[in-house]
């Protein structure tokens, strides 16, 4: 199975938070409560569009990651895999591309997860990653770079 990324155009910024809106309000909503508004404002505020990519598979829209290249980590900041085609090794398939890209740049691979979304805790913890830090609503993880002794 192999993946793409495709930049998302500015114009598919608004689907994007409708998106995120879709899969993420029931978990927020659950920690700290959902504010339309102030959510809306943070993804428009905090996330750069050229941060934006559609997950694709066999040529179809498959999910939506929001990541970006720090100066000491590459960071995701959104993994979202459709509901029909979860389940089926593309959030593996995407984390391994990204773990790949960083480790390739001797850069540790991170990401934050709220303490509720327990599938995408148990993903990450499966895959490997580590806590580095939590506060009381999210754990970051880290996938540290493996370096090897030539």
């Amino acid at each position: 199975m192999k993946i793409a990324l495709s930049r998302l155009k500015a114009v598919e910024l608004e689907s994007a938070f409708e998106i995120f809106k879709t899969y993420m309000k029931p978990i927020i909503e659950d920690a700290f409560g959902w504010d339309d508004i102030f959510q809306k404002n943070g993804f428009q505020g905090r996330l750069e569009p050229e941060w934006f990519s559609w997950i694709l598979f066999n040529e179809e829209k498959v999910g939506l990651l929001c990541s970006r290249l720090k100066e000491d980590s590459l960071h995701i900041h959104l993994l979202i895999i459709f509901t029909q085609v979860q389940k089926q090794g593309l959030a593996t398939l995407v984390t391994n591309k990204l773990r790949t890209e960083a480790h390739n740049q001797q850069l540790p691979l991170t990401l934050s997860c709220f303490k509720n979304n327990q599938p995408a805790l148990n993903l990450y913890k499966k895959l490997g990653y580590t806590v580095n830090s939590e506060d009381e609503f999210f754990y970051e993880f880290i996938s540290t770079v493996k370096l090897t002794v030539v």
